[in-house]
């Protein structure tokens, strides 16, 4: 039928006034934009209402319960899940609209490139900071997300679709500043995550670990090829683990 190949764009966000309006622009080819607005209270619902009247106000305290709520909210077979931070161009929105038409599979997986800046990162990513993909184009009943604070683990089920060629454009920070100001919420939400699992944080502490994560960013997946950035970003990564770990211990007391 008809409705089977119609596209849902859904858009969760959280005061990204600055950076929703460009979003929001490159997925008018859905059929639908459905935003859900967790705790906004800067112009993103002002800028979001030029494009749909399709918009969901509420707060959450789990990133996947606010994106289940989304996807029940959408109204047609096909969802494509983006953030307020990335782009998708004209090439990619042609592809997906074309592997919507499968008959055969039920969700898709889709490249993400990483910028900081004007420079894209494509080498030595980690996926503490941000994924460099992600199955993001899914039938309705085919996903579903878990709990967690920062990157939550999501289940797909179905058939799973050749990737797609094209990328989406991640505008991951404008600048350095930005990047750190990202490690540093990512590193509190996942100390409160070890909290709540009581996670031996012991574990965490280890400088084997933490050279091992250097090695494998930098060395074994070519972050040196992303220079400077690409050096800063291996060490963030590094000591990610280790970071979340000493605030879990001092911050809760």
């Amino acid at each position: 039928t008809e409705m089977s190949y119609k596209l849902s764009a859904l858009l969760v966000a959280c005061n990204e006034e600055e950076q929703i309006d460009e979003c929001l622009s490159s997925i008018q080819f859905a059929d639908e934009i459905i935003v859900v607005l967790d705790k906004c209270i800067d112009k993103t619902e002002k800028i979001a209402r030029r494009y749909t009247r399709k918009i969901y106000k509420g707060s959450w305290n789990l990133e996947g319960e606010r994106r289940n709520f989304g996807i029940k909210n959408c109204n047609y077979t096909w969802i494509l899940e983006i953030d307020a931070d990335e782009i998708i161009n004209q090439r990619l929105s042609l592809e997906i609209s074309n592997a919507i038409k499968s008959k055969s599979f039920d969700y898709f997986y889709i490249k993400l490139v990483n910028y900081v800046g004007n420079k894209a990162i494509k080498y030595g990513w980690m996926a503490c900071m941000a994924p460099d993909g992600k199955f993001c184009l899914f039938k309705r009943k085919n996903k579903y997300w878990m709990n967690g604070r920062v990157h939550p683990s999501y289940k797909v089920i179905g058939r799973k679709g050749n990737q797609l060629e094209n990328y989406i454009i991640h505008n991951m920070a404008n600048n350095i500043s930005e990047l750190l100001n990202r490690f540093n919420r990512n590193t509190s939400f996942n100390a409160v995550d070890l909290i709540e699992q009581n996670y031996n944080l012991e574990k965490l502490f280890s400088i084997r670990k933490l050279l091992s994560r250097f090695f494998k960013c930098y060395v074994t997946r070519k972050g040196f090829l992303s220079g400077k950035e690409g050096l800063i970003i291996s060490i963030l990564s590094a000591i990610y683990p280790f970071i979340s770990a000493m605030k879990a211990k001092y911050d809760q007391n």
